[in-house]
Order: structure tokens, then C-alpha cells, then sequence
């Protein structure tokens, strides 16, 4: 069986480590809601963008302008595309920062519950032994006291 000295330093490593993967995983939350957030102002720009040309397209453009609109819708559907893929890679990231995150947590519950049954077994041991002094204890009194 393990000693209480290496239970407790795995019940503290194993702190840290959960506590490193929470921290880690509410980085990786802040980066993919920053991405998400950053993909739909852009979605949003594009609409407002498309919306306002649109309307003013009505009284009439030139081809000058309508090719301007178009190389710049362009650029935009280029960047929101981008964004779709770092936001599917941001949501990757945190799935794995989760699944670390819970791995820690299991392992640091799993390393509690052997240390509380460490615990439990050296306090047994220890009432054990001190009901066996006790006995003796009571024991050697009567023997003592029947012979005089």
C-alpha cells in the first residue's frame, strides 16, 4: 500500500494539474466566444454592408461602383470564411481543454478516494492498537490484583 506521504503528494499533484486544466480550459472558452464574436460582427457587417449598397444601388450605380462592391463583398466572404475555420478550430481546442479538464478531475477524485480509505485504514489501526493497550492494560490490573 502506497504511504501517506506519496498519497499526499499525488493528492497534491493531482490538485494542481486540475486546477492548471481549469485555468487552461477558461483560456480556450475566452479565445473560441472571442472568435464567435468576431464571426458574427462580420457576418453582421457583410449584411449591413449588402443592405446599404443595395438600397442606394436602387437609385442607380455606376459599373465602377458595382465592381467595388463586388471585389469588396469578395474580401469579406474571404474573411468570414477564415473565421469559420478558426472558430471550428477554437471549438476543437476547448472540446480537448474539456475532456483534459475532466481527466484531471477523475484522476484527482480517484487519488482523494484512495487517500480518505488511507486514512480510514490508519485510523482503524490506530483504534485497534489503542483498544489492545487497553486490554493489556486491564488485563495485567486484574492479574495484579488477584494475587495480592
Amino acid at each position: 500500500m502506497a504511504t501517506p506521504h506519496s498519497l499526499k503528494l499525488l493528492l497534491e499533484h493531482a490538485h494542481k494539474q486540475t486546477n492548471d486544466a481549469a485555468i487552461h480550459l477558461g483560456k480556450l472558452n475566452l479565445k473560441q466566444q472571442e472568435a464567435e464574436t468576431t464571426l458574427q460582427l462580420l457576418v453582421e457587417y457583410r449584411e449591413n454592408y449588402q443592405t446599404q449598397f443595395m438600397e442606394s444601388a436602387g437609385n442607380g450605380i455606376n459599373p465602377i461602383e458595382w465592381r467595388n462592391f463586388k471585389a469588396f463583398i469578395c474580401k469579406l466572404d474571404t474573411a468570414i470564411q477564415a473565421q469559420q475555420k478558426l472558430v471550428a478550430l477554437t471549438q476543437q481546442h476547448t472540446e480537448a481543454g474539456n475532456q483534459q479538464y475532466h481527466s484531471q478531475r477523475k484522476k484527482l477524485k480517484s487519488y482523494d478516494t484512495l487517500s480518505q480509505r488511507a486514512e480510514r485504514h490508519d485510523q482503524l489501526r490506530l483504534q485497534r492498537q489503542e483498544q489492545r493497550q487497553l486490554d493489556e492494560h486491564t488485563s495485567h490490573k486484574f492479574s495484579t490484583r488477584g494475587k495480592k
